[in-house]
């Protein structure tokens, strides 16, 4: 199955692709928006790149909103870590340094979870959870196919239950093709409130954080 977008253009493959984005009717991003409260101020983690459409687009929901590329940071490690070396808890502290009386409303994870072992995701969620209230979303878009573009997609929101998929590159890599309760137990602490299987291979996750006086979340696997 051909990823949206990922049409021949007769170049070398894992040039970027030329192809205009292709847009998409997301029923989980139109329930993102339909749990957002308008009556306070939001603030709003969002873990893909910067969009400035994106940016605008939010602004209309009063809320603060916090970018931090995760894929771009994954990226930028030094030359210390070998290219196939997983990111460590010290990584993530590092990567998100948010004052500590921050309280995210909502977690714009786009594809990201995509490009993190499982060990990478629960270290992630682990230093999520410290920002979160409950009922804090995530919203997640996880792959059910075999290989991902090599690089996260760019989600450009076109309006409350559209996204365009913005493809940086034609090369693709292998999927970690997560199961729902390999997810269920990496995001310990949050349960999925919503989650839709769309036809180009993608499924729709929203995640919602469970009250204070959930368990306390175990220790990572050793996957």
């Amino acid at each position: 199955m051909r990823w949206p977008g990922s049409r021949d253009s007769g170049k070398e493959r894992g040039q970027p692709a030329e192809s205009s984005p292709e847009v998409h009717r997301s029923l989980g991003l139109a329930a993102l928006f339909q749990e957002i409260r308008r009556d306070r101020k939001l603030q709003v983690l969002d873990l893909g790149a910067a969009v400035g459409s994106n940016v605008e687009f939010l602004s209309r929901y009063d809320c603060k909103l916090y970018i931090e590329d995760l894929y771009a940071a994954l990226a930028a490690r030094g030359p210390a870590l070998g290219e196939g070396e997983q990111a460590g808890p010290q990584f993530f502290a590092e990567f998100l340094p948010l004052p500590d009386t921050v309280r995210l409303d909502v977690i714009l994870a786009w594809d990201t979870f995509n490009y993190l072992s499982r060990r990478e995701l629960a270290y992630l969620v682990d230093r999520l959870r410290r920002y979160c209230q409950p009922g804090t979303l995530i919203f997640s878009l996880i792959s059910i196919l075999k290989q991902i573009p090599a690089q996260p997609i760019r989600f450009r929101i076109v309006d409350e239950e559209r996204l365009a998929y913005d493809l940086r590159t034609t090369a693709l890599r292998p999927s970690p093709r997560y199961a729902p309760a390999e997810l269920t137990e990496i995001l310990s602490g949050f349960r999925v409130d919503r989650s839709y299987l769309l036809r180009h291979g993608i499924q729709e996750y929203l995640f919602v954080r469970d009250n204070d006086e959930a368990p306390p979340p175990p220790p990572p696997r050793r996957w």
